[in-house]
């Protein structure tokens, strides 16, 4: 399977060669979004984190990564970019206080196609656009931290557990020589 790369007015997007043509479309999210991006968020979590969690851990994600929630970083204005194909978000970008990258999820038959380095690019330039000067943190589950590795991120702590949830502290400045990795 070959990927290539399409680019229309307002719209990038991946097709498949060699199979039926499925079309990923970005964009800024909105309100009406909170439920997917938090249905997508819940079921990643579960998926690849939720093991790591205490029972408290996994209570107070529900909480914060649920639907009103969701609603509320949308209507706050902090920066949230999706990915959607045939209509359905299959991933998620989301940056807190113009610098915290909060969420990056991609439903898992959708990993390992450059989806969540996309959203990362236009939420992370949409921040630049704000005012960031490139500098980004973010608490790293340890399934993503190769991933944020591989993009440019330094770990900036140990890996602990709080409030019942295990992260790994780690800060990105664009204007660092860990740059050509990202852009």
């Amino acid at each position: 399977m070959k990927l290539s790369t399409v680019t229309g007015v307002g719209v990038s997007s991946a097709v498949e060669k060699d199979e039926p043509v499925q079309i990923v479309e970005y964009r800024a999210a909105v309100s009406n979004d909170a439920g997917p991006i938090s249905d997508l968020i819940l079921t990643s979590q579960r998926e690849f984190c939720f093991h790591e969690y205490t029972l408290d851990g996994q209570k107070l994600m529900l909480r914060v990564c649920g639907r009103e929630a969701v609603r509320q970083y949308l209507e706050r204005g902090d920066v949230y970019f999706v990915a959607e194909q045939a209509g359905t978000i299959i991933g998620v970008a989301g940056i807190w206080n113009n610098h915290h990258l909060a969420h990056n999820f991609v439903a898992t038959q959708w990993h390992r196609r450059g989806i969540s380095k996309r959203l990362w690019r236009l939420a992370s330039a949409e921040c630049m656009t704000r005012g960031n000067p490139g500098r980004f943190d973010l608490r790293a589950s340890t399934y993503a931290i190769p991933v944020y590795k591989k993009w440019g991120f330094l770990q900036t702590g140990p890996t602990a557990m709080e409030h019942g949830i295990v992260s790994t502290p780690m800060e990105l400045n664009i204007a660092s020589p860990h740059k050509e990795s990202l852009w």
